[in-house]
């Protein structure tokens, strides 16, 4: 049962969700222009149900070529902004499309285009000049050259794994995805089984055609129903499923994941005294920044009781053991708890979770001994080396805890 409330969770607390009944475009609206210091600024509200792929600003000046300039989205809301050279007789219009290929949305065109200082008249068009009629030639066979040939959807290919992947453990979907027309985008359509919602994980490219995509260990419990999507710089896309309209499906094994490193203690579902932990400690944090250290507390049984306090006792830089409360993690699961250590030097932090009763006469902690602590490094860099393995006992540890 945690199980499935566990890969539900993850799959709602994800900001990026994709609907997969999804047909819409991009919907533009709070368009605005204004000039300063010769520059153009361009800003409109675009929103999607999906997620917006790509806007583009046209613009050119009276009679001049048009040119295309990428919107860039704000970090704070979904206002798409440009700048580019020009004046108040600047001309422009914006098209916008989706991460499911619905579009281009547009807000103005090319024989319709905005004017900086106010509206263009409706069914404006660029003056060019009439080309001369060409001269009448002798009567020769004449051979049609063949049209150009018109960009194809990207072709995906992917077989589901042959063995069912452990749960709780990141996992890796490779595929290769070919496209005569570059990859704009390619993403990894993810929900949990009998949940609405996508969640969009992007695809990285690795060798060749060869792109990847990884599951997160939040995601990975129970089954999945997943699509693969990809889209080429023509416009082109393609959604891939198991069928038309029917999602591939992975089953994960259940079974608690193997710790990568005994100096890692990385725990899943193991009873420790009267409680159950499921945590996944960090190896390693940078220094200057807070420590998340997370954590599901819950009774080894369905009968038993919750922990009254969680809190985890830690040794940082000073040496010092301190024990800091952890407070509920809304969106942690049943029995999730959270906290943010202080940020630390380059160097080790030495930490234990320890779950007790109101009377603290109950404890559990997560390593399964009050003598062995979880290590992790601080280092700025990738690939440093794992602080030695602490064997102690703190004065400040309940005297309850399991030796």
């Amino acid at each position: 049962m945690r199980t499935s409330i566990l890969a539900g969770l993850a799959a709602l607390c994800v900001v990026s969700v994709a609907r997969a009944d999804d047909t819409k475009p991009p919907q533009i609206s709070d368009v605005k222009a204004a000039t300063k210091g010769g520059q153009v600024q361009v800003e409109a509200r675009i929103t999607d149900e999906t997620g917006v792929l790509s806007a583009v600003c046209h613009h050119r000046a009276p009679g001049g070529k048009a040119e295309a300039s990428p919107m860039t989205k704000s970090d704070l809301d979904d206002t798409f902004r440009v700048s580019f050279p020009g004046g108040p007789e600047s001309e422009y219009w914006i098209e916008a499309s989706d991460l499911l290929g619905n579009g281009p949305a547009t807000w103005g065109s090319s024989s319709k285009a905005y004017a900086v200082g106010g509206k263009a008249a409706p069914g404006k068009a660029v003056a060019s000049a009439k080309p001369p009629a060409p001269k009448e030639e002798p009567k020769r066979e004449r051979t049609t050259p063949a049209p150009a040939k018109a960009s194809e959807p990207p072709a995906i290919q992917y077989a589901r794994p042959a063995e069912p992947p452990a749960e709780g453990n990141p996992f890796t979907m490779r595929m290769r995805i070919r496209s005569d027309s570059p990859v704009a985008v390619a993403v990894l359509q993810a929900r949990a089984q009998g949940t609405a919602a996508f969640v969009n994980l992007p695809l990285t490219k690795a060798e060749g055609d060869t792109w990847q995509a990884q599951i997160p260990a939040a995601m990975a419990h129970g089954t999945i129903e997943y699509f693969i999507a990809a889209k080429n710089q023509a416009g082109q896309m393609t959604r891939q499923g198991e069928s038309e309209g029917k999602p591939y499906g992975l089953t994960f094994k259940s079974g608690a994941p193997a710790p990568s490193a005994p100096a890692a203690l990385a725990i899943a579902n193991r009873p420790a005294g009267p409680f159950s932990f499921s945590d996944d400690p960090p190896a390693r944090v940078p220094p200057g920044r807070p420590i998340l250290v997370r954590v599901q507390v819950v009774p080894p049984t369905d009968g038993g009781e919750m922990p009254d306090r969680v809190a985890v006792l830690w040794r940082g830089n000073d040496a010092q053991d301190q024990m800091t409360d952890m407070a509920k993690d809304e969106t942690g699961g049943w029995g999730g708890f959270k906290v943010e250590l202080p940020p630390q030097d380059e160097g080790a932090v030495f930490f234990q979770i320890v779950a007790c009763d109101a009377a603290a006469t109950r404890c559990g902690v997560d390593t399964g001994s009050k003598r062995r602590w979880h290590a992790t490094t601080v280092a700025s860099q990738p690939g440093a080396a794992r602080p030695l393995p602490l064997d102690a006992v703190s004065t400040r540890a309940p005297p309850s805890l399991p030796e």
